[in-house]
């Protein structure tokens, strides 16, 4: 008898289990599931927000937005690793790429020139001879493009050098062949064809097609009238 009533039924829960540790744990647990639940419904929706975000900033699919924002940053890069040129003057040495230039003279030559073969070339408005000395400050051998080089008006227009060039005494030395490194061709000629009553506000330089290019002012400096090359 004393037996029966000492021994615990195991299918009737003892009133000191409220109080047990397991019992206690309970609440928690409880709290942990609605904590997983919230957090199932929390990241869907954030996934949802950072999508309609996206499609607000690029319009859409497009996929323009991406190359143009490409660009635009490869362009920011570029003008912080590639500094312009600074310009000059006449007489004073500037560099775009691996060519030094000084430009030594300017020189109104009215209608017609002598090339060196004693030949007569005529221009559709007057021509302008602007005299270069060019050095090589890189480590190969370099050619000069004649027809990278322009002359630019005290209105902005650019004028690209002239055909005849390739007549004229003295071109020979820089636009057909190379420029060894370290050396320096002196008063090279680049003819220009512009029109009469033209005033030469500036040379523009480059040491390629693809360069930056330099800007030599002329200013106040003299332009002189049709002297011999």
């Amino acid at each position: 008898m004393t037996d029966r009533q000492t021994t615990p039924d195991p299918g009737v829960a003892s009133p000191d289990d409220s109080a047990s540790p397991a019992g206690a744990e309970k609440p928690y647990e409880k709290a942990a599931r609605a904590w997983h639940e919230h957090k199932r419904v929390a990241f869907p929706t954030a996934v949802i927000l950072a999508f309609l975000t996206i499609m607000i900033t690029t319009g859409g699919n497009d996929p323009g937005f991406i190359r143009s924002t490409g660009q635009a940053l490869a362009s920011k890069v570029k003008s912080v690793t590639r500094p312009s040129p600074v310009p000059g003057t006449i007489g004073q040495s500037v560099r775009d790429g691996k060519f030094a230039f000084v430009v030594t003279s300017v020189e109104k030559r009215g209608t017609t020139i002598t090339d060196r073969l004693g030949g007569t070339d005529r221009a559709q408005g007057e021509f302008v001879i602007v005299r270069v000395s060019v050095t090589n400050i890189g480590y190969e051998a370099r050619t000069l493009t004649a027809t990278d080089q322009f002359v630019v008006s005290n209105m902005g227009a650019r004028f690209a050098t002239s055909d005849e060039i390739s007549g004229l005494r003295g071109a020979e030395l820089i636009f057909r062949e190379k420029v060894n490194p370290g050396s320096t061709v002196n008063d090279a000629p680049l003819l220009f064809d512009v029109p009469a009553g033209t005033t030469i506000a500036g040379v523009e330089l480059h040491d390629s097609l693809t360069s930056t290019g330099v800007k030599v002012t002329i200013g106040k400096a003299p332009v002189r009238e049709n002297e011999l090359p």
